[in-house]
């Protein structure tokens, strides 16, 4: 049973997906299903089809393969390049065959495989009831929660992203919580004033007419230690505000 009729500009899904499937799912689904029986689109091209960004494609076509909805083999093409292939597993949501499929499985395939040589390469998943299947969705949102980033953390992002300077038009959020994550609880707490006063120092230096370098992405800010000249800079003000009389004397006076 074929679920793309040939010459046809439509694709088919199980209706049993319905209220199971995210939109970013589904999205992903349509997009690979639509490329049948050649299922190789790189993340880029289906990045542009579903119109969602190459990052969350990759992380969508990993859920979809870890509800046994989507599998993934790798493939070489005609210049040797390493590729993904897919087949959708959905079909026995609806309980009928999936389209191509056969009982033997070669081990591998290439550009010039031919799509029944695709469909046997790449095993039939088997499904598991609606219990398990929503188990497996609750454990992928649980997967996610964990991967939100801390309140802290979006209040210096968002001071980062929206400081009135020349900065790094790309910013990448995720490695940024990674270089976050690894500074101890005081740098994090000091981390907003580090930054003002790293914008200061560079409006200060615009407003003598002298060349300042644009802010880097957030996560090489952290990461390189930008901030840390300012660290030490805070230290040096506390501690002149703690001991006025000491910070003002030079260092041959007696106390």
């Amino acid at each position: 049973m074929s679920f793309i009729p040939e010459n046809t500009p439509f694709v088919s899904l199980p209706t049993a997906l319905k209220g199971r499937i995210s939109p970013h799912q589904l999205a992903v689904l349509w997009v690979l299903q639509s490329y049948y029986p050649n299922i190789w689109p790189s993340y880029s091209t289906i990045s542009k089809d579903a119109g969602m960004c190459r990052t969350k494609v990759i992380h969508t076509v990993e859920q979809l393969v870890s509800l046994g909805w989507l599998q993934k083999i790798n493939r070489v093409d005609e210049n040797g390049k390493k590729t993904n292939a897919y087949k959708v597993t959905v079909w026995h949501e609806c309980r009928v065959p999936a389209p191509s499929q056969t009982s033997s499985e070669p081990t591998s395939i290439s550009a010039t495989s031919t799509p029944n040589e695709l469909g046997r390469c790449i095993s039939t998943t088997r499904g598991g009831s609606p219990d398990e299947l929503k188990l497996k969705q609750v454990k992928l949102k649980q997967k996610t929660k964990k991967n939100k980033y801390t309140k802290d953390f979006e209040n210096f992002w968002k001071m980062y992203t929206e400081m009135n300077c020349d900065k790094c038009v790309s910013q990448s959020k995720k490695p940024a919580f990674e270089a976050w994550q690894k500074l101890d609880k005081e740098t994090k707490e000091k981390l907003p004033d580090c930054l003002q006063a790293d914008i200061d120092a560079r409006i200060k230096k615009i407003r003598k007419a002298e060349w300042v370098p644009q802010f880097p992405d957030c996560h090489r800010w952290i990461s390189k230690g930008q901030y840390e000249q300012f660290l030490e800079l805070r230290k040096r003000q506390t501690k002149s505000r703690l001991n006025p009389m000491l910070a003002n004397k030079s260092s041959d006076q007696p106390f």
